[in-house]
């Protein structure tokens, strides 16, 4: 009894000694050390206000920044403090940062600055997925398209990304080739081109063997619509696929053009009259004044096509290199005034 006593009474002693203390009163509160608690990286999508970056974090107090804001991409360098519940944010740049810092430690932390009313939410990335994405991704429903829409990205280990397929802003519109790069802090991808403010964003996440038909990739972006910006998220599938072209022939003379979308109506264009939605392979006579008859793969190592010019058929052979969805036409093997090509091909089960 004398003992649960004696507790009690050091109890009320503390507690009376730390209620009568005034305001004037100072404390030496122990500071928290976030060094190694945000050591890694942490990104944000921010689509209200137009807003996407990755910080990553080093336990020596330096900090770098890469994002994309109303379109400008953006890459500096910098110093973090945290004292209390404050962040300060300093770059070489002359960009500074002062926010209430909030944090649950392995998942997010919060930087709210109240008088901007701006609130962003970073999410801590254990992985690097950036070899997670490399490879070639479809997507058929897109947030922005229509029925029928289609876009093929291809993204190489080089940092570059490959854009096949239908651009749902423009009506009626395909792009083949287009060509941009793009770099992975974590699970946040930006992709960017040679022109200013042209830089788009996404978090995305890989889950392998999702369906029968492979991996599935879930994208979340923003993007700029008639009704302003809005946050979107689409699905895609990483076609997976070793090509086996040798001993095969693609016959073109009867075949829709199938890599062109057009409207289902007459126009004319270098005085001929045709219709691109209708359009058979041998009415490109017509207006190129050539007709490509074949494409043929004899071996694993050559391509060769065929095709009629003024009234003549001629035969074309070029060394190839097929290394998984990539096929290399070598170009620069038969003349020095040509390039190589590079295709990025995928077949249908019937193909």
């Amino acid at each position: 009894m004398k003992k649960i006593f004696k507790l009690m009474t050091v109890a009320l002693v503390a507690m009376c000694g730390f209620t009568a203390c005034d305001n004037d009163c100072e404390h030496d509160f122990i500071e928290v050390d976030y060094s190694k608690k945000l050591a890694g990286t942490w990104t944000c999508v921010d689509a209200e206000n137009e807003f996407a970056e990755a910080l990553i974090f080093n336990a020596d107090g330096s900090v770098t920044s890469t994002g994309v804001f109303e379109g400008g991409y953006y890459e500096k360098k910098g110093t973090y403090k945290i004292k209390g519940n404050q962040m300060t944010l300093s770059f070489e740049d002359g960009d500074y940062m002062e926010s209430r810092f909030e944090m649950v430690e392995g998942e997010v932390f919060s930087l709210v600055d109240d008088e901007l009313d701006v609130h962003f939410n970073y999410n801590y990335c254990e992985n690097d997925l950036s070899d997670e994405i490399v490879g070639m991704w479809v997507c058929t429903q897109l947030p922005i398209g229509k029925e029928g829409d289609m876009l093929i990205h291809t993204f190489q280990e080089d940092g570059k990304l490959i854009l096949t397929g239908s651009i749902p802003e423009t009506e009626d519109y395909y792009v083949v080739g287009a060509e941009s790069n793009y770099k992975v802090f974590g699970d946040l991808c930006i992709t960017y081109g040679k022109e200013e403010g042209k830089a788009l964003v996404f978090k995305f996440n890989v889950d392998p063997n999702a369906t029968e038909l492979g991996d599935m990739m879930t994208v979340t972006g923003f993007m700029p619509t008639e009704n302003g910006v809005v946050e979107e998220t689409s699905m895609w599938l990483r076609i997976k696929q070793n090509l086996d072209l040798a001993g095969k022939a693609y016959d073109y003379n009867n075949t829709y053009v199938s890599n062109v979308k057009g409207l289902d109506e007459d126009m004319t264009m270098m005085g001929y009259t045709f219709n691109i939605g209708k359009m058979e392979g041998k009415n490109l006579d017509k207006m190129l004044k050539t007709l490509l008859f074949a494409v043929e793969f004899p071996n694993a190592d050559t391509l060769k096509y065929q095709y009629h010019y003024n009234g003549q058929n001629f035969v074309f052979e070029a060394p190839i290199v097929v290394d998984d969805n990539k096929v290399t036409i070598k170009m620069s093997e038969m003349h020095s005034y040509y390039r190589d090509v590079n295709m990025y091909m995928f077949q249908d089960q019937d193909g």
